[in-house]
């Protein structure tokens, strides 16, 4: 047996259909490992496109990742919810409101633009609180989940009524001013005539029309649909619980005089159609829409916490003084000046002072030179002078003052404008004649910006703590306040905002004046400490006002703070 190789034939002595066979071999083998390359970046394309929509992680709370997927669903319920109310409010149109309700509309249209921001946001914010239950003890009962979801699910019970108003008071009558009995027995016997008018046959709208003194008497009486909850007809709603379509009620005695309703027709509560149904139309399932719901009643359940625990009638507090300064209007800051003015005109009545005469011009003249008295005086009282002579409406409530102005641009009228141009700050100006009357000018104030104001004012201030009434009253620019020294009152845990709150709490010593607290676009302000104490109680309007407005502050320093966060950047709020 040979063991020698077969012989191998070079390229040129090979036969022909062999290199054929070899190209053929090639190209499968190129066309093979296209097609493999093909289908792989189709298919990562693909794997990536779900990962994206399923499992990407947008946001992470305590450990926990949310995903794509987690985002979606949060999306689809918050859309199911905004659709449901936006459906049952363009339902209701038709009636007097309908201006009212389309800017509701609006409003929660306008809420699809931030979808997806809000719905991270609402992620993350529902596991921080189911984080934070155990810390502050609070739980959503089975009874509290129920009934706050068939509160979502359920379309509620409305009316369409017409209604004829007798008013018990005159027209003249001050706001203020009760009905005497007399007063509303007249107008229960007012009601009365027209009732008898629409039982004999008469159209309800055409007496509507001539008798109602309400606003709807335009249109017929017509209430349009309204709930038992309404704050305007609620009344209206109670006292047509038994009626049918069609019948007249009344005369009914309210809170305004007497009134005669028809029921035009009534919606029963229902849970059929509704949310529900647009849930369902979004892929939304029951279990999950109950858990969504249990986190949104977390949040009542913590506010209640907040009210009950946190916000208590009696709490320490520190009683000071402010002198705010406003920011500038416009972006650039460049030296200003301000001043504050008594305007006297010849007839307060005209809209145009010319056509004043000779005799009402001389008088006018001769009170503007009686305020130049007043308000030349050490201890002349601005606000009043202003309130008692002043015929600029718009300044006269505060002092007289114009606020901050450049002074290569005033804005004022020429005669005004010279007339300022002379005074030095504090200078008093005689009568000055403008197309509006007399004036008396006073420049109160110059600066660089309100940042060197500030630091000026504290440091004056600090030198000589007993001048902060004197120097609020003719510097702040919160002019309620500045109206009595500046004098904010009493200050509670989560009345300001944390800055200010801060800076309020801070103080230890009675007279002590803050650092100026910049809130950029919010203005400044610096405080300073009348009186400190451990417990003062809380009158009830303003324990309300700290109860509504510092919940979310609240909830943010000490629910939200602990928990460690994490938003993806492309779903976060740029507001949050």
């Amino acid at each position: 047996m040979s063991l020698r190789s077969r012989p191998v034939l070079d390229r040129k002595h090979r036969p022909r259909w062999q290199d054929e066979l070899r190209t053929q071999q090639l190209t499968v083998i190129a066309f093979a490992v296209a097609i493999a390359l093909a289908l792989g970046i189709f298919g990562a394309a693909a794997w990536n496109g779900y990962w994206e929509s399923h499992f990407r992680p947008v946001a992470a709370v305590a450990g926990t990742t949310y995903d794509r997927a987690d985002l979606s669903e949060r999306e689809r319920i918050m859309t199911a919810e905004a659709i449901s109310a936006i459906t049952e409010l363009q339902a209701q149109l038709g009636g007097p409101r309908d201006e009212l309700i389309q800017q509701q509309i609006d409003s929660i249209s306008q809420g699809f633009n931030s979808l997806t921001t809000n719905a991270a946001q609402s992620l993350v914010d529902r596991a921080v609180l189911s984080a934070q239950v155990d810390e502050f003890g609070v739980s959503v009962s089975d009874a509290e989940l129920a009934a706050g979801l068939a509160d979502r699910l359920t379309l509620r019970e409305l009316v369409n009524a017409n209604l004829i108003l007798v008013e018990a008071l005159p027209a003249d009558a001050e706001p203020d001013d009760e009905p005497t009995d007399a007063q509303r027995a007249e107008a229960q016997a007012a009601a009365q005539a027209t009732l008898e008018r629409v039982e004999g046959g008469e159209d309800f709208a055409t007496v509507a029309a001539e008798t109602s003194d309400d606003f709807t008497a335009s249109v017929g009486g017509s209430l349009g649909w309204f709930e038992a909850d309404d704050p305007a007809y609620g009344e209206y709603f109670d006292a047509l619980a038994d009626a049918d379509e069609g019948d007249l009620v009344g005369p009914i005695e309210t809170e305004r005089g007497a009134a005669v309703l028809e029921l035009v027709t009534r919606r029963e509560a229902t849970s059929e159609g509704g949310l529900g149904e647009v849930l369902r139309a979004q892929g939304v399932d029951e279990a999950t829409y109950r858990d969504y719901v249990r986190g949104e009643l977390l949040v009542d359940q913590l506010h209640d916490h907040f009210e009950d625990e946190v916000v208590t009638a009696t709490a320490p507090q520190q009683r000071v003084a402010q002198i705010f300064i406003a920011a500038p209007v416009s972006g650039t800051v460049v030296p200003q000046e301000r001043s504050r003015h008594i305007l006297v005109q010849p007839d307060p009545e005209l809209e145009d002072q010319a056509e004043a005469t000779d005799e009402q011009w001389d008088a006018a003249l001769s009170e503007a030179g009686e305020v130049q008295v007043l308000v030349e005086a050490t201890d002349a009282d601005w606000f009043t002078i202003a309130e008692e002579h002043s015929d600029d409406t718009g300044s006269a409530t505060r002092g007289g003052d114009l606020g901050w102005y450049d002074p290569a641009n005033p804005g004022f009228v020429p005669e005004f404008a010279a007339a300022l141009a002379e005074l030095g700050v504090g200078e008093v100006s005689d009568p000055i004649r403008t197309d509006f009357g007399y004036h008396v000018i006073q420049k109160s104030g110059e600066r660089e910006s309100p940042q060197a104001q500030a630091a000026d004012l504290v440091e004056q201030l600090r030198a000589d703590p007993d001048t902060f009434a004197e120097v609020a009253t003719r510097m702040s620019e919160d002019h309620e306040t500045a109206r009595d020294g500046g004098e904010l009152g009493w200050v509670a845990p989560y009345q300001l905002s944390a800055a200010l709150e801060e800076a309020v709490f801070g103080l230890s010593e009675v007279g002590e004046i803050s650092d100026p607290i910049d809130a950029g676009t919010e203005g400044i302000t610096i405080y300073q400490l009348l009186e400190s104490s451990d417990g003062v109680e809380i009158e009830d309007d303003r324990l309300e006002q700290i109860r509504s407005s510092g919940f979310d502050r609240w909830l943010d320093d000490e629910v939200r703070a602990p928990v460690e966060t994490w938003i993806d950047p492309q779903f976060a709020s740029t507001t949050a």
